[in-house]
């Protein structure tokens, strides 16, 4: 992927008006869910991405591990002989100032996307998001598509490396399907 593309697609994932609230609009209008489903949709939603938060946050708090931001431009002083430094190096995206390891925006994405699976019960849900940031609208043919296209927004945005976005997703949904058993009776 060539590193414009990569940008846009960032750009796109790191819109702060939040194109997932967009994705929950789009996809309770496009499956005609009444005022009660569409509310036990973003109640199952909205309260395992709460949780999923909580339970990343904790985490990266506990490893406190330095993103690329850091940790590429002072690589030579990590201690390990086989890493140099490329001070010049910065990302394609503002870095948040928390924590590396696990990518917040990977656990809360797959606790939208896993909850959103569990309560229409499969995965292969197309949909679409326009993001005012970019001017632009994406569309994905599953919500898995949507994970991993997000994964690798934040890696190619420079902000996260691949383990954080992985475990940042396995977090989220690993929480989510928690959460919706208990709350919800649901997995």
């Amino acid at each position: 992927m060539c590193r414009r593309a990569a940008g846009s697609r960032s750009f796109w994932w790191d819109d702060y008006r939040q194109v997932e609230w967009h994705i929950k609009r789009e996809l309770a209008a496009d499956h005609r869910l009444s005022p009660l489903q569409t509310a036990r949709m973003l109640a199952m939603v909205d309260i395992a991405t709460v949780d999923t938060m909580i339970s990343c946050y904790r985490e990266k708090r506990h490893w406190s591990f330095w993103r690329p931001v850091t940790a590429i431009p002072l690589a030579d002083t990590d201690g390990n002989p086989a890493t140099g430094a490329d001070p010049a190096w910065t990302p394609l995206r503002t870095t948040a100032p928390s924590p590396e390891w696990p990518s917040g925006h990977a656990c809360y994405t797959s606790a939208i996307m896993t909850a959103l699976r569990a309560f229409f019960g499969r995965d292969d849900l197309a949909f679409s998001a326009f993001s005012e940031a970019s001017g632009t609208t994406r569309h994905f043919g599953s919500l898995r598509a949507a994970r991993a296209e997000l994964m690798e927004a934040r890696i190619w945005a420079g902000v996260h490396y691949r383990g954080a976005t992985v475990q940042g997703d396995r977090l989220g949904a690993t929480v989510t399907r928690e959460v919706l058993s208990e709350q919800f009776g649901r997995r």
